[in-house]
C-alpha cells in the first residue's frame, strides 16, 4: 500500500511488480507455462472461451452441478450452455454422458472440478479431440489438485481459477487463467486488457477486449497466500482422508469419492450425501440446521444449474436463440437430470477450513452426525 503502485501497468512497462511475479509464481505452482491474472473466476472462464473462438450460436457443455458462474460465463459470450449430469460417487461431470450432448453446434466443454475433485480429464480429452472441441477447465475449487500426474487446468486448452473470499487461495476477489500455448496466452491477454497487444502502443487496440485486469494490490495479497498454501494443502489432504474414513463408517452416509487417478485434491468444500431414511427421515434443511446449531459450520450444496430460475424461465441474453438447449420450461424438470437432482436433495457440505482443524475436532463432528441416527 505504501508503494503507491495500484496498477500493474503492462508487460513492457511495469508500474508494479506483484502482478507480474504472481503470474509467474502461480504458473509455476500449477506447472503451467502461462498465467494471466484477472478480476474474478467468472470472467476468467469468459475470456478463455472468447479467446478460443466461442461466440454467437455455439453450444458449450457444462457440468450441471456447479455455481452459476460456470454457465453464466458461457451466456456472456452469447453462446448456449448445455448441462451434463454427474456421477453419483464423485459428484463431478459424468464423461460418459458428454458424447450424447454433442451436436454440430458444440464448440467447447467446461468440466468443473467440484470441491477440487477432478473430472476424468484423460477420457474427456479423447472425446474433445475426436470432435475437435475446446476444453476450458473450471478449476475455481481446485488449486493444487492433481490427476494422473498432471495439475488440473493443464489437461484442456485452458484452466480457470477463482480467488474469491471463500477459496483456499484468496484475495477477496480475483481469478486467473493458465495455459500452455503462447498464441492463446497472447489472445487472452488482449481480451482482458482492452484489446491491447503486448509491447505495443498503449492506445492501440487490435481486437475486441475489455478491462478484466487484476490490481497490483490483489496480486500482492495472493503472493502472500501462495507462500502459505503448500503446507495447508498437505494438511487438508491428510485431514480429508482421515475425516472421510471416519464418516464413511456411518451407515447411510458417504463422502464425495475422489475420482480414481486423483493424487492431490484442492478440497474447496467437503460434500457429504446422506440417506434420510437412515437419519429419522431428516430433510436436508433440517440436517444442516442441526449441525449449524451445534457449532458445526455446514451449508447447502449448489442447486443444479437446470433448476435455477434464470434458466427455467430463460431470462438471459436478449436476441439469443436458446430453443435448442436441454433446459428451459419443462426441459428443466428434475427427471431430465436424475442423478444430480437426487444428490442435491440429500447432500450438504462443510467448508474447507474445517480440514485445517485438529483431528479431535473432526472426530466430534463425526460423533454428532452419528448421534442423529438415534
Amino acid at each position: 500500500m505504501r508503494s503507491g503502485n495500484w496498477w500493474a501497468g503492462s508487460p513492457g512497462q511495469h508500474r508494479g511488480e506483484n502482478y507480474w511475479k504472481f503470474q509467474e509464481e502461480f504458473a509455476d505452482f500449477q506447472e503451467s507455462k502461462h498465467c494471466i491474472a484477472v478480476v474474478n473466476g467468472t470472467v476468467a472462464i469468459e475470456a478463455a472461451l472468447l479467446a478460443l473462438g466461442v461466440g454467437l450460436g455455439d453450444e458449450v457443455i457444462v457440468s450441471d452441478y456447479t455455481f452459476v458462474a460456470s454457465a453464466s460465463a458461457v451466456v456472456a459470450t452469447n453462446a448456449v450452455p448445455i448441462f451434463c449430469d454427474i456421477r453419483p460417487d464423485t459428484l463431478v461431470m459424468d464423461v460418459k454422458k458428454v458424447e450424447e450432448l454433442i451436436t454440430d453446434r458444440t464448440k467447447a466443454i467446461v468440466p468443473v472440478h467440484l470441491g477440487g475433485n477432478p473430472v476424468e480429464m484423460d477420457k474427456l480429452v479423447e472425446i474433445a479431440d475426436q470432435y475437435e472441441l475446446a476444453i476450458v477447465e473450471d478449476c475455481a475449487h481446485a488449486q493444487g489438485s492433481r490427476f494422473k500426474g498432471k495439475r488440473v487446468g493443464n489437461w484442456g486448452d485452458a484452466g480457470t481459477f477463482s480467488f474469491q473470499a471463500s477459496k483456499v487461495l484468496t484475495s477477496g476477489e480475483g481469478g486467473a487463467i493458465i495455459c500452455n500455448d503462447d498464441d492463446l496466452a497472447d489472445t487472452i491477454y488482449s481480451i482482458i486488457d482492452c484489446g491491447r497487444m503486448k509491447n505495443q502502443y498503449s492506445y492501440a487496440h487490435f481486437v475486441y477486449g475489455t478491462n478484466y485486469r487484476m490490481s497490483e494490490f490483489l496480486a500482492a495479497l495472493l503472493r502472500t497466500q501462495l507462500s502459505k498454501f503448500p503446507d495447508q494443502h498437505i494438511r487438508r489432504n491428510e485431514h480429508a482422508r482421515y475425516f472421510a474414513d471416519k464418516l464413511n463408517e456411518i451407515k447411510g452416509l458417504r463422502t464425495m469419492k475422489p475420482t480414481p487417478g486423483t493424487e492431490e485434491l484442492g478440497w474447496y468444500v467437503f460434500p457429504i450425501v446422506f440417506e434420510p431414511e437412515k437419519f429419522n427421515e431428516l430433510t436436508k434443511i433440517a440436517f444442516y440446521k442441526k449441525l449449524n446449531r451445534n457449532g458445526i459450520p455446514t451449508d447447502d450444496c449448489y442447486p443444479p444449474l437446470h433448476s435455477l430460475q434464470c434458466f427455467k424461465d430463460i431470462n438471459l441474453r436478449k436476441g439469443i436463440d436458446y430453443s435448442m438447449a436441454n433446459w428451459g420450461g419443462h426441459k428443466s424438470d428434475d427427471s431430465n437430470f436424475p442423478i444430480v437432482s437426487d444428490i442435491y436433495s440429500r447432500s450438504v457440505e462443510f467448508p474447507q477450513y474445517m480440514l485445517l482443524s485438529e483431528k479431535e475436532k473432526l472426530v466430534k463432528v463425526v460423533d454428532f452426525i452419528a448421534s442423529l441416527k438415534e
